[in-house]
């Protein structure tokens, strides 16, 4: 089994980097600091970010999305025809973002997370995977003012999310990921999502990732096995029924399995993921399975996000399935 994270990490550490950010982003927004100033910042965190992965031992890095306000954000910032709004709840968390809205046909400038990607490789001899938003999700939490259609609006999307897909496998990156949490919701587009992941997809030369997490997938799942991604990371956390749906699902791609709790500070015990893992070998074998928390660490303090890290590595190298 394979070690990773999904994505975000806190961005606020009690010890080592501490508060840093924010006062870094404080001093820039009133303009007492340069954008050099804030990027020097943001490249400290993100090395320090990136040994503690190490150190947890981790086998599939992220940079942290240090620089990440949310999910979509920093993806809509690096587009045209984008206007980023006032704060709106993220799902449901108690947590905001600020919602983009499309006024004109959107258009990719040029790279926007390369630059970014390459710095974190150069912190770290283990691979580091890139994370994007799926496009589904993207545009389910953007509001659309110029198509005024959901599924030109979605595919729009898909075709900007791969040039930036093919542009982050050319860099390196051995995977990306695509975060679609809005396929957990009761309405989904199951069939519109999977087509706009089609073409996100297309012609990148890396292994491919789609992560649903804060919602059942009774009934997804199945579909999602035949996507055009190489792996399935579902959150087995959330919702009960998850695990009831992998249990009676054909398995055929790489399963993530989200199996940290990454909204709740109670420590998961060794003895409960070991179980976890027994379930789940007999639907696929290990050697196709990377589990993580099931979703960004940053909703958690730091502490205890480490803690969690280090306690699923420490269940994966400790684990020795019966025979």
């Amino acid at each position: 089994m394979i070690t990773t994270v999904v994505g975000s990490y806190p961005k606020v550490a009690e010890q080592g980097y501490g508060t840093g950010l924010i006062g870094a982003r404080n001093k820039w927004q009133r303009k007492e600091w340069t954008d050099a100033q804030l990027e020097r910042t943001c490249q400290e965190i993100t090395r320090s970010v990136i040994q503690e992965e190490e150190t947890a031992g981790l086998d599939l890095l992220t940079d942290g999305q240090i620089r990440w306000e949310d999910l979509v954000t920093p993806i809509a910032r690096g587009l045209d025809g984008f206007e980023i709004n006032g704060l709106t709840r993220w799902f449901d968390n108690n947590v905001y973002y600020r919602r983009p809205i499309l006024h004109k046909a959107p258009r990719r400038r040029g790279p926007i997370l390369v630059d970014d990607y390459r710095f974190a490789t150069r912190c770290t001899r283990r691979p580091v995977k890139a994370v994007l938003p799926g496009p589904y999700t993207f545009a389910r939490v953007s509001e659309d003012r110029h198509y005024r259609s959901e599924r030109k609006f979605v595919l729009k999307l898909a075709e900007l999310l791969n040039d930036e897909a093919r542009a982050l496998a050319q860099a390196g990156a051995p995977v990306v990921q695509f975060d679609e949490p809005a396929l957990g919701l009761a309405d989904a587009n199951v069939r519109l999502a999977l087509e706009a992941l089609r073409e996100a997809t297309k012609g990148v030369k890396a292994k491919t990732a789609v992560y649903v997490y804060f919602g059942s997938l009774d009934g997804t799942l199945s579909a999602l096995m035949r996507s055009s991604v190489d792996l399935v990371g579902v959150d087995v956390v959330s919702d009960p029924r998850t695990l009831s749906a992998l249990k009676k699902t054909k398995i055929t791609k790489e399963l993530g399995l989200a199996c940290l709790d990454a909204r709740n500070t109670k420590l998961e015990s060794v003895t409960e993921l070991h179980a976890l893992f027994d379930l789940i070998k007999k639907r696929v074998p290990l050697d196709r399975v990377t589990v993580s928390p099931n979703c960004g660490l940053e909703f958690l303090p730091h502490t205890q996000a480490l803690a969690k890290l280090r306690q699923l590595v420490k269940a994966v190298r400790s684990y020795r399935p019966a025979t």
